[in-house]
């Protein structure tokens, strides 16, 4: 469920609009270090049972919108302390993920993020000029259903990557990615689509056991 109050609803429609705006106003910078506040207590909540309570009351109130079944692995890293990512159902992210959440990013279900992943919404001009004045405008990034992203990967700004795609580690996605493909490499490029033969074999050629195939249908 979405709660945004009035300064996040303020400053979510600025920072969506896809128009140059100045990325250090000072207005700005305090809403950020507000954000952070709660970041940083997530970061540092340990690996006990109250710890794990406490992380999972804390994402639920940073984050945009979220479903059931959300594990984030501290430490995480975002500007606007993940006020503009929107998590789906099931959703696994690794350690010392960093989301340059200015813009929107919208996970979907059962998506796995690896460790070090980059995921960025922010762009910049080219124009020296402008960029001495720290303009920037936003573009959002979207994940689909069941996606790996391995550890390592960016995903830069304005890209889609369509459901049960695989991102390999290290790769950096520059343009959107099909669905059911494989893509690696810098810049990433689909290596190979992903079909029905999948749910017979792994790990290069490995036939699944029967036992996992009954029971995972």
């Amino acid at each position: 469920m979405d709660e945004r109050n009035g300064t996040d609803a303020k400053y979510h429609d600025m920072l969506n609009s896809g128009e140059l705006y100045d990325g250090a106003g000072g207005e700005l910078i305090a809403y950020q270090h507000e954000l952070a506040v709660k970041l940083n207590e997530f970061n540092a909540t340990p690996d006990t049972p109250e710890g794990l309570a406490e992380r999972d009351r804390l994402l639920r109130e940073m984050l945009g919108t979220h479903g059931e079944g959300l594990r984030v692995v501290p430490p995480v890293a975002a500007g606007y302390g993940l006020r503009h990512v929107h998590v789906g159902r099931n959703v696994v992210i690794g350690p010392n993920v960093s989301i340059a959440d200015d813009g929107d990013v919208f996970i979907g279900d059962d998506v796995v993020i690896g460790p070090n992943v980059s995921i960025v919404t922010t762009e910049y001009p080219v124009s020296p000029r402008l960029r001495r004045h720290k303009l920037q405008f936003n573009k959002p990034v979207r994940i689909g259903d069941n996606v790996l992203v391995c550890a390592g990967a960016v995903i830069q700004a304005g890209v889609t990557v369509g459901e049960n795609s695989i991102i390999r580690a290290g790769g950096v996605v520059i343009r959107d990615v099909p669905a059911d493909s494989i893509v690696g490499g810098v810049p990433a490029r689909v290596l190979r689509r992903i079909d029905e033969v999948e749910d017979r074999f792994y790990d290069h050629g490995r036939p699944i056991p029967q036992e996992i195939l009954d029971k995972y249908q």
